[in-house]
């Protein structure tokens, strides 16, 4: 009896240990990025735009404002992750810099960018770090509240990068940080006897939230 006793109490431990060992390890594989992938975040971004026109006159708008990144995607792979991108960012009141003088924006000024594309995010498991990159088509916005005018440019060719890590929160659910570049370039012609070429640099930092 004493020695079926201590051969019972054996089996649990070791059926505990098991146990633990095979929810530790079931934990490590829901913790994975499979199925639709959703992704949004927002944060400052720091933006310097560049337009230069015919005559090689250029004049620089540099600030800082918000973004928002949104990815819809779905997985190809375990933690690869296919998606559709879209971006949209803008400053209010830019440092204006032209002909090798800088003044404040004297009204009410806006210039933004939109950019839509197609990327790639790859986790890196079970750190849950990420690296992400589009390609795509991207425009610039400029408004004048004052004066009541707003324009938008042509599209042209547009990438993004980014890098950042997620915490799960809940089995599908992950939150944190993230550091991106993006830049836009093209050729804009307001008008037939017009054309312009529009660069931009734009570095953020955004906070993640990613269900997957």
């Amino acid at each position: 009896m004493k020695k079926l006793t201590i051969l019972s109490l054996l089996i649990i431990i070791f059926s505990y240990c098991k146990a633990q060992e095979w929810g530790e390890l079931r934990k490590e594989v829901d913790h994975i990025h499979k199925g639709y992938f959703l992704s949004l975040s927002g944060g400052p971004n720091f933006s310097g735009i560049s337009v230069e026109d015919m005559g090689g006159n250029v004049t620089k708008y540099n600030g800082m404002g918000p973004v928002l990144d949104l990815k819809i995607g779905r997985d190809i792979q375990e933690n690869l992750i296919v998606h559709v991108t879209l971006t949209t960012n803008f400053v209010s009141d830019p440092e204006i810099t032209s002909n090798v003088r800088s003044q404040n924006s004297s009204n009410n000024l806006l210039v933004g960018e939109d950019f839509i594309g197609l990327g790639i995010t790859h986790y890196i498991m079970p750190s849950n770090i990420f690296l992400s990159g589009s390609i795509g088509a991207g425009r610039f916005r400029m408004m004048d509240i004052d004066a009541g005018t707003s324009g938008i440019s042509d599209r042209g060719f547009g990438f993004q990068l980014k890098v950042g890590k997620e915490w799960w929160i809940s089995k599908s659910l992950g939150m944190g940080v993230a550091l991106y570049y993006g830049k836009i370039n093209l050729t804009n012609t307001p008008s037939n006897s017009m054309k312009e070429s529009i660069d931009s640099n734009n570095l953020g930092i955004t906070l993640n939230t990613t269900l997957n």
